[in-house]
């Protein structure tokens, strides 16, 4: 009896030497394996930098442009390739890309593969305005100020005329006439028709609003961007039903500031 209660206790010990060896290991292995990544991941090297830009049919930066400033730190494109990741100081080339004027927002990560990679999202220009001292600016989708560029020119609508609105690089529009033109950019480039149609917006003296379409020989008064949505619902109508079937040259004025009716004159 006494020698079968010894062997109980004898399988006992051995059963957690073996849990316990077997736990030893397998910790060991694990800290064998992230010392080995953490070697491998020191030694890694940058093989090759990938550029994603977009939107696509906005061009203010390119490739090369975007490698123009992460070079601060490196002569040249060959001079990164090689360079350890450790070494390459991602925030650094992420902080330096947000800063530009053109980039709205930007993203720098190494991976496992020593792939640099740079995803760019451009600002996208919604209107061109001319202020009355002919200072000219873009204005980009959140209403941000952006200057022309020599790389790119956008081929959005045009305002002009009354306009004070003040131009400071990066300064967002604050003027009554600045959020008028903005809200109306923002639903013409929307709308595919309506980007297509309307070249011109022109301030009166009085703030009001005055389009100036592509084809045609017609004005289009529009007034203020109250009720701006069932205006330009009045406009489509009218030029689907109306003049695709009169003519385009029918009428010199298009009048949409009356509530239920378009008013033309010869």
């Amino acid at each position: 009896m006494t020698h079968y209660i010894n062997d109980k206790k004898w399988l006992s010990v051995l059963k957690r030497l073996l849990l316990v060896s077997f736990w030893v290991v397998m910790i060991s292995g694990v800290f064998a394996a992230l010392a080995f990544a953490y070697k491998q991941e020191k030694e890694l090297k940058c093989k090759k930098v990938f550029v994603n830009l977009y939107p696509l049919d906005v061009h203010f930066f390119n490739r090369q442009r975007v490698l123009e400033v992460i070079r601060k730190g490196f002569t040249s494109e060959k001079k990164l390739i090689g360079t350890p990741l450790e070494q390459i100081n991602i925030p650094k080339f992420e902080r330096e890309l947000k800063k530009q004027i053109y980039i709205q927002d930007a993203e720098v990560y190494a991976d496992m593969h020593g792939i640099v990679n740079i995803r760019v999202r451009q600002r996208v220009p919604i209107l061109r305005l001319l202020r009355f001292d002919g200072t000219q600016y873009y204005l980009d989708k959140t209403g941000y100020k952006i200057p022309l560029s020599e790389h790119f020119t956008a081929h959005v609508p045009f305002a002009n005329g009354n306009i004070f609105e003040r131009y400071e690089k990066g300064d967002s529009v604050y003027s009554f006439v600045g959020n008028q033109l903005y809200q109306m950019a923002l639903y013409v480039d929307k709308d595919p028709f309506l980007k297509a149609f309307i070249e011109q917006i022109f301030v009166k003296a009085d703030n009001e609003l005055v389009l100036i379409p592509k084809v045609g020989n017609a004005y289009i008064i529009f007034g203020d961007t109250k009720n701006l949505e069932v205006k330009f619902e009045k406009l489509l109508v009218f030029c689907k039903e109306g003049l695709n079937r009169i003519g385009w040259n029918k009428y010199r004025s298009i009048d949409l500031r009356f509530e239920g009716q378009v008013i033309c004159k010869k």
